[in-house]
Order: C-alpha cells, then sequence, then structure tokens
C-alpha cells in the first residue's frame, strides 16, 4: 500500500499528460475547450507533463541511503558529530521511500480529484458549450460596426455571413442587410414562443471558460430544432422599429438545414457549400 501512495503523485502527472496528447495528436477535441492556437503548447505540455511524472517515479522508487550520524570526542574532550562511513552502519538503513513507514510524499487525498478530468478526456471527451451556456445573461460578445465591413455583393441570390457580421450589420444605420437574403450557421437554443427560437455562435479568446455569445432570433412557420442542434439557415433581415441597441436581431427565415457540428465549434465563420469548418 505505500508503494501505490507514494507512486500516485507521479502517475497522477502522467496520467494529466496522456489526456493533453489523447485530445491533441490525431484529434480535434481539443478544439471544444480551447482555440486553435494553443495546439502546440498543449501538445509540449503533455509531453513534458509525462516526462517529469516517469523521472518522478524513477526517484521514488530508487534506493536511497539517509547519513547517519556518530557522536565522538576530539583529543582535547570537545564533543562532536560525524557522518559515519558506508561500512561503519547496517545496511539494513538502505531503503526505497515505499517502503518506510513514515514516508510524508504521498499525494493529498484532495489532489486525487485531478484524475476526474484527466479521465473524462481518456475516456468520454465532454462535447463543447451549447444552449446553455448562450442562454445565460452577460455573455454577449462584441461585434465590428457596419462600415468595418465591405459591401454586400449584389450579383448574389443570398450571401453567407457570419452571426457577427449579420448582428454588426442589423445596427447599420444604412440598412445594409434590408432585402437580401443571408445564409447563416450555429446552433439552436429555445425561444420564448412557439416556433421562435435562438441561432447562437460561442467564441473563445482563450478557453471555453470565457465563452461570449452572439445569438440572432429566428421567427418563422416550421418548428424550432432539437436544442443544441447545428443548422444552417436561410432567411430575410427582419427590422424591429424601437428595439433596444442590444437586442438580438431578428431572421425572418425560410430554408432550415441540419448540419454536423464544425470541426472548431468556436470560430465564428460564413456557412459553405460543404461540411463546415
Amino acid at each position: 500500500m505505500n508503494r501505490v501512495r507514494v507512486l500516485a503523485p507521479p502517475l497522477l502527472v502522467v496520467l494529466l499528460g496522456c489526456a493533453l496528447l489523447r485530445i491533441t495528436v490525431g484529434s480535434d477535441l481539443y478544439l471544444q475547450y480551447v482555440k486553435e492556437g494553443l495546439l502546440v503548447p498543449l501538445i509540449v505540455s503533455g509531453v513534458l507533463l509525462i516526462l517529469l511524472g516517469i523521472g518522478n517515479a524513477v526517484r521514488r522508487l530508487a534506493p536511497q541511503r539517509e547519513p547517519v550520524l556518530r557522536f565522538t570526542r576530539a583529543p582535547d574532550g570537545s564533543a562532536h558529530w560525524e557522518v559515519a562511513e558506508a561500512g561503519d552502519h547496517d545496511r539494513s538503513h538502505s531503503h526505497s521511500h515505499y517502503e518506510h513507514g513514515h514516508d510524508h510524499s504521498a499525494v493529498p487525498r484532495v489532489a486525487g480529484l485531478l484524475a476526474v478530468p484527466a479521465l473524462a478526456m481518456l475516456f468520454f471527451a465532454p462535447p463543447a458549450l451549447g444552449a446553455y451556456t448562450a442562454d445565460r445573461e452577460g455573455t454577449a460578445a462584441p461585434v465590428q460596426q457596419a462600415a468595418a465591413y465591405t459591401d454586400l455583393n449584389t450579383d448574389r441570390p443570398t450571401t453567407a455571413m457570419s452571426l457577427a457580421e449579420f448582428i454588426g450589420r442589423s445596427r447599420d444605420p444604412n440598412r445594409s442587410l434590408e432585402g437580401r437574403t443571408v445564409r447563416l450557421l450555429g446552433f439552436a437554443a429555445p425561444g420564448t414562443r412557439t416556433n421562435d427560437w435562438y441561432l447562437n455562435r460561442l467564441v473563445v479568446s482563450c478557453c471555453a471558460a470565457d465563452a461570449r455569445r452572439l445569438r440572432v432570433e429566428v421567427h418563422g412557420s416550421a418548428p424550432a430544432p432539437a436544442t443544441d442542434g447545428w443548422v444552417e439557415v436561410t432567411g430575410v433581415w427582419k427590422p424591429v422599429p424601437g428595439a433596444p441597441a442590444a437586442a438580438s436581431p431578428v431572421l425572418e427565415v425560410t430554408e432550415i438545414k441540419p448540419v454536423p457540428q464544425p470541426r472548431n465549434p468556436y470560430r465564428d465563420v460564413p456557412p459553405t457549400d460543404g461540411t463546415p469548418s
């Protein structure tokens, strides 16, 4: 049992390193928790954690010899202590950390909770944030003003755009969205009335903990999609006179198309003709 307790800290560190490599190397799971630019730091961190854990385990298992002090007196009668030679004391003092009955290097019990997220990422990775987070108050993401966008191409009957651009253009005093059919991509969240619902995207600066919401209110006669279901919607912007400046813009939907979750769910990009990215 002592050996297990002594090896618990380095094994926990190795477990955390393996979990990081599990969601990064050959996998896009890390994109459900952090932004894409953190891939290399996560891989490096995972490798370092594994090496540190293995090194610590080897050090803990290696036999350790404690110095033995011997009391002696000098010719003048003064007393002092000196370190005994290796052959002067019983070889039984040579031991490993886990064989010592009063070792204090075992991991605190509360630290074992770190194994929970590591095991979760190894065996059943939690999904990306969804409707529950989008419904929280105070999580709206800032958007650029309409002047920051280029003019819309009038040669195309339908314009694909990100939610951030749609929200920004909906506040354009020149009403650049008026009469234009647009395509948007996001996940669904319940609305306050029948057949009304919200199309959402979450964007992050670093990780899922700082996620902020982009939201469009969708009106139409078709039933609302399933909560957290990813959809591509086609419709027309619907002005709402007297609406607060921070209110979600309204889209009068004409078509709803279910799509798979994008590879990077926190990257707000326009929908494409193929699989969203």
